[in-house]
């Protein structure tokens, strides 16, 4: 099963074992299709913004993924959900008008989880990371000069026990960084990326067993 935020909608990919949930669009595929059929499909859910959410369920979901990631030029990035350790508040950024959790490209030859770890402490100046695991991909798209990117970001859980108040990384267009206790982050999530947002609740604000409590 695959979630890629599309001009912040959902569009899912899934096999036809998995349950198709709530959604307000399914389309079927064999798997078979030809890629400029999938190119078809998605452009009409990008440019259709009445649709909110549509979901591909595929009976070869790897064919119909590796299509349809073959329509973009895939970026990798990284990022933290850092909970301090002392405080049990989760670091967040403001960037864009929005807010975010640190990220950023995993460079040349660099581990994802180095590369997660290294943008904590470029973007918020934060140290003292212990990294704890990956807990979910994401994927989301965005134009970028003449081409269209799918942003593949994997994020890792870890834990500081730095309480010094944040630096934002002002050349990358971070405007405010800080620790947010749980009420604050649910203020917060009311503007925030789709992705975002569903990456907090799930891990992080889930009633029992959220990072926060």
């Amino acid at each position: 099963m695959y979630h890629v935020y599309i001009n912040e909608r959902l569009l899912k990919f899934i096999s036809q074992h998995d349950e198709i949930g709530v959604a307000e669009m399914v389309i079927r595929l064999n798997g078979d299709e030809p890629k400029s059929h999938l190119k078809v499909l998605v452009k009409s859910f990008e440019e259709n913004p009445l649709t909110e959410s549509l979901v591909i369920q595929s009976a070869n979901i790897d064919d119909t993924w590796k299509k349809f990631t073959s329509l973009y030029t895939v970026l990798e990035a990284a990022g933290g959900v850092v909970i301090n350790s002392q405080t049990n508040k989760l670091l967040m950024i403001f960037r864009n008008g929005k807010w975010d959790l640190p990220k950023g490209k995993i460079e040349y030859k660099e581990e994802a989880d180095v590369a997660a770890i290294r943008e904590v402490y470029e973007e918020c100046g934060i140290g003292e990371l212990k990294l704890a695991k990956q807990i979910k991909t994401s994927f989301h798209t965005y134009p970028y000069k003449d081409a269209m990117v799918l942003k593949k970001t994997y994020w890792f859980l870890m834990s500081s026990s730095d309480i010094s108040t944040p630096v934002p990384q002002a050349e990358e267009g971070i405007l405010d960084a800080r620790w947010m206790d749980k009420a604050e982050v649910k203020k917060a999530l009311k503007n925030a990326y789709s992705s975002i947002s569903q990456l907090l609740e799930e891990q992080v604000l889930e009633p029992e067993h959220g990072l926060l409590g």
